[in-house]
């Protein structure tokens, strides 16, 4: 939970961002916008009191690397950062952001691989992919101390309170009427 937000909407249209602006929603994760576009709509929120986390692997115009990671820290002013890069993540926590590490869980083998980058990386959040692999979440909690996010293919809110039931702590959707929903409940 972010002050009290359990359900971050992951947004990728004008229209959408423009609905997070006046909606009760303080925090929000932009995605699939031209960089240039992306200071202007920071200020913008910032006035409104939101936040504003940028999914890094999916911005245009901007490295995905811990360079792109600190021009929008440090210039466009993000509160947080989203990859699956461990140096990204790295970088965040420099720069005092909420850290968010995706892990996709595909096999045994990439859990493996994805908790021993974890450990080193230390995010704020681990997001846990697919989020309707909820049942998933107690075995990755017991083995690393942090707190888990789920995020994919989330499309209700009785599935965002089973994530939430199976250990995460936040939960993304693609949905902003959802996360409206869900905070409004």
């Amino acid at each position: 939970m972010i002050n009290n937000q359990t359900c971050l909407p992951a947004i990728s249209t004008m229209k959408e961002y423009e609905k997070f602006l006046k909606s009760s929603l303080e925090w929000c994760i932009l995605l699939d916008f031209h960089v240039s576009l992306v200071e202007g709509m920071i200020k913008e929120a910032h006035n409104a009191n939101k936040k504003i986390i940028i999914h890094l692997d999916l911005m245009k115009g901007v490295s995905t690397d811990e360079y792109g990671c600190e021009f929008l820290c440090q210039k466009l002013k993000c509160d947080g950062i989203i990859s699956t890069k461990s140096k990204v993540i790295e970088s965040a926590k420099k720069n005092k952001k909420i850290a968010i590490q995706r892990m996709f869980l595909i096999d045994s083998r990439s859990l493996e691989k994805g908790l021993n980058q974890l450990r080193v990386s230390a995010p704020d959040y681990v997001e846990i992919l697919p989020g309707i692999a909820y049942e998933i979440l107690p075995m990755v909690k017991e083995r690393l101390d942090m707190p888990l996010m789920s995020g994919g293919l989330i499309k209700n809110c009785e599935m965002i309170d089973r994530c939430i039931e199976y250990g995460a702590t936040l939960v993304s959707v693609g949905s902003l009427e959802l996360a409206i929903e869900y905070q409004d409940k």
